[in-house]
């Protein structure tokens, strides 16, 4: 019985189903408690009762249901602390507890033995991961994400050789990560994110030989990574963001010909790009803002074919975009700002899918290519670039605008290739006659477009449509239509078809 929604409680009169084997009630009830009659049912291999607003303690009858194989009370408002009782259910494989308000620790689930899954997420767990964890020799999967665990990672978990998935982001956890985990040899996805984990990433994580993923975002890790890490040749992302990493960019990773997805965003990552950054190619996310690289981007850049996103924002890179640049044709966002770059932006350099251009706080100079406005992007410049249009200049009315709507020295624009007038008269920013209508935020009308949160395209566009959002899940700029809700820089398809390798 599932997405009923008529039930006002768990009816009691189910306890007397003594051969029930099979019961599953998710998303129809609109709350109560479990019914005490429940604990009749001996028989009962696998148990569902997900999203029905029940309220209350896991019911420690529970206990009693020793055939159970699967539990699962997720979704629902069930509080208190997981008891101890359940010890008792000794063929438990799979238990689900996940988006409730359980607090305590997970110690009593470290006495079934035969546990497969554990997904206790999202929930208010605030002891510390127990010892005894490594005694579920048989668990693939952990997840304990969005709670408030503290304390630091325990040696045992070196004891759990089948985990695939290990998913502990956004808790309390602090301490170094573990020389052990190393002996996690089936791991696939390692999630320790959004903690405060410090010290410098093991060694012994290059002997983890069937990752794909390795998060450890917003961490306060430091030191460099260890060389051993070239050794993961499955590994797919490695994203290591707003944490104190030092010394150069690792291209020793250049030899994993799987790795997509680079975030080292907000280190202290000095030194030069190297010559050999060419050599990541399978690279579709290269993101090394706030950092501290200095010297030019190599010509090798151009090899990297399969790159969406590149986003080097905030360094002291120098030097001219190099024109070999048009080769990057599956290119869909770039963000060069708060850089030295000089010269003048090269001719075709920016392909028509390109769907975000930033490139303020630099040195260019010289006209806005045309070729600009020839597909739909939020283009960020320095209102020093002209824009000319079948020989109008229109740099004067761009800087007007810049001055009397952003107020920052810097302009967002679309030129449209073909165009009479650049730019209508400057709008009113507290709202104008002359708008398109859906504009909205800073009001008024630009060439009957309206002026927006994003930039329109084309012939009467003017500055309007929402078309992009900065800053999405992954930390970069992002398209809704582009751009997946799992990996926030793919888009939908993508996603689902680099989700299943996890799977």
């Amino acid at each position: 019985m599932e997405n009923g929604g008529f039930l006002s409680s768990l009816p009691s009169v189910i306890g007397s189903l003594a051969s029930l084997t099979y019961l599953s009630i998710a998303s129809a009830v609109s709350g109560g408690t479990i019914p005490s009659s429940f604990g009749r049912l001996k028989k009962l291999r696998h148990l569902n009762l997900d999203s029905n607003n029940l309220e209350g303690a896991v019911p420690p009858f529970l206990s009693s249901l020793t055939a159970l194989t699967h539990l699962s009370l997720s979704g629902n408002k069930l509080d208190s602390s997981i008891p101890t009782k359940l010890k008792t259910l000794q063929k438990l494989a799979k238990i689900e507890l996940t988006g409730n308000q359980l607090s305590g620790s997970i110690g009593p689930l470290t006495l079934l033995p035969r546990l497969d899954r554990i997904n206790v997420a999202f929930n208010s767990l605030n002891s510390s991961l127990p010892a005894s964890l490594g005694n579920l020799k048989r668990l693939s999967q952990l997840f304990l994400q969005g709670n408030a665990i503290s304390g630091s990672l325990p040696s045992s978990i070196s004891k759990l050789g089948n985990l695939i998935y290990l998913t502990l982001r956004a808790n309390n956890i602090s301490g170094s990560i573990p020389r052990g985990i190393g002996s996690l040899r089936n791991l696939k996805s390692l999630d320790l994110s959004y903690n405060a984990i410090s010290g410098s990433l093991p060694s012994t994580l290059g002997s983890l030989k069937s990752l794909i993923m390795l998060d450890v975002r917003s961490a306060r890790l430091n030191g460099s990574l260890p060389t051993s890490l070239s050794k993961l040749k499955a590994l797919e992302y490695i994203l290591l963001s707003d944490n104190q990493l030092s010394s150069s960019f690792p291209g020793f990773l250049a030899n994993i010909s799987s790795l997509t997805m680079i975030d080292m965003a907000s280190n202290e990552i000095n030194g030069s790009l190297p010559s050999s950054l060419g050599a990541f190619s399978n690279l579709a996310k290269l993101d090394l803002a706030n950092n501290s690289i200095s010297g030019g981007i190599p010509e090798s850049i151009s090899l990297l074919t399969q790159m969406w996103n590149l986003y080097l924002a905030g360094n002291s890179l120098s030097g001219s975009l190099p024109a070999s640049m048009s080769k990057l044709t599956s290119l869909e966002s770039i963000d060069l700002r708060r850089n030295n770059l000089s010269g003048p932006l090269p001719p075709s350099v920016f392909n028509w899918t390109m769907s975000a251009v930033f490139l303020s706080e630099n040195h260019f100079e010289g006209d806005l290519p045309a070729y600009l406005g020839d597909y739909p992007a939020e283009i960020l410049v320095d209102s020093t670039l002209t824009c000319p249009l079948d020989g109008t200049n229109c740099s004067s009315q761009l800087k007007e605008l810049a001055a009397r709507v952003y107020s920052n020295g810097f302009c967002r624009v679309v030129c449209p290739s073909f165009c009479q007038t650049c730019i209508a008269p400057p709008a009113d920013p507290s709202g104008g006659d002359s708008g398109g209508g859906d504009g909205g935020g800073l009001g008024g009308g630009l060439g009957g477009g309206g002026l927006g949160g994003g930039l329109g395209r084309g012939l009467g566009g003017g500055l309007g449509s929402s078309s992009i959002g900065e800053f999405g899940s992954s930390g970069g700029l992002v398209t809704s239509s582009r751009f997946g809700s799992s990996f926030g820089w793919l888009s939908n398809k993508e996603a689902r078809k680099r989700g299943k390798r996890l799977h």
